[in-house]
């Protein structure tokens, strides 16, 4: 997919690069005795300059109602990741074109909503997989229950519990109780070993933020080593690919 996405923005880049190159003006060359060569201009003819300016104005035009209709087209079959990187093809070409943003953010809603999966997030276990994620792709967590952590005496949700001291922290920058997530390399856990682990981040309630990386998303809720939790939290997700069954 990826291969042909790349596939996708090159062909149109050249294209429309083509179609946005100057015309060239014709040379020809006279070589003087004991001299080098020196070119001489092609006188132009306005007429023909005209002419060739109007056709690359036609296939300009030909050329965006071709792809617009084509976007439009794998819209309509849900083919949303496909029309996505046409438009976002034509934005590299006018990074300031408002409607082609507004239409991107369109798209993004849609491929949020259309792959929208739920899983149960089981409080008294490790790390727990949840989908494959693609680095640059948004990812949306919804995290709603609460649950019991028998050394807490008190019921925790999502968000976890208020620190003031960041350091009493089983993670840094989570608060204690709160759903967490790590993107680990394919075949690791969310407890690997490795030199640089890959740093776990908070999720909370609600996380709206694209993946920093290739991987498989992980979560699992910030307790202490031994803590007893019992109950669990409904996850909704978008942007991993979804498990098979």
């Amino acid at each position: 997919m990826r291969r042909m996405d790349a596939c996708l923005t090159s062909a149109l880049i050249a294209c429309l690069t083509i179609m946005v190159a100057p015309v060239a003006v014709a040379q020809s060359s006279v070589t003087k005795p004991g001299g080098a060569a020196k070119p001489t201009v092609k006188k132009v003819n306005p007429l023909e300059v005209k002419r060739l300016d109007a056709r690359l104005d036609e296939v300009r035009e030909s050329f965006l109602r071709d792809t617009t209709n084509l976007i439009l087209s794998y819209e309509n079959l849900g083919q949303y990741e496909r029309a996505k990187t046409l438009l976002e093809s034509l934005q590299k070409l006018d990074p300031r074109n408002e409607p082609i943003k507004a239409k991107l953010g369109e798209l993004n809603a849609k491929i949020i909503d259309t792959n929208e999966f739920e899983v149960e997030l089981a409080t008294d276990e490790s790390w727990q997989p949840i989908g494959a994620v693609t680095k640059d792709r948004l990812l949306r967590i919804r995290v709603t229950g609460d649950y019991n952590v028998s050394i807490l005496l008190t019921s925790v949700g999502p968000d976890g519990l208020p620190m003031a001291n960041p350091a009493e922290d089983l993670v840094a920058n989570v608060p204690l109780g709160a759903v967490m997530g790590v993107i680990t390399p394919a075949g690791s856990t969310g407890g690997s070993q490795n030199d640089k682990p890959p740093r776990p981040f908070a999720v909370g309630a609600n996380f709206d933020k694209p993946a920093d990386r290739d991987g498989i998303l992980h979560l699992k809720v910030n307790v202490p080593p031994g803590a007893r939790c019992t109950g669990s939290l409904k996850v909704k997700v978008s942007g991993p690919d979804r498990p098979s069954p």
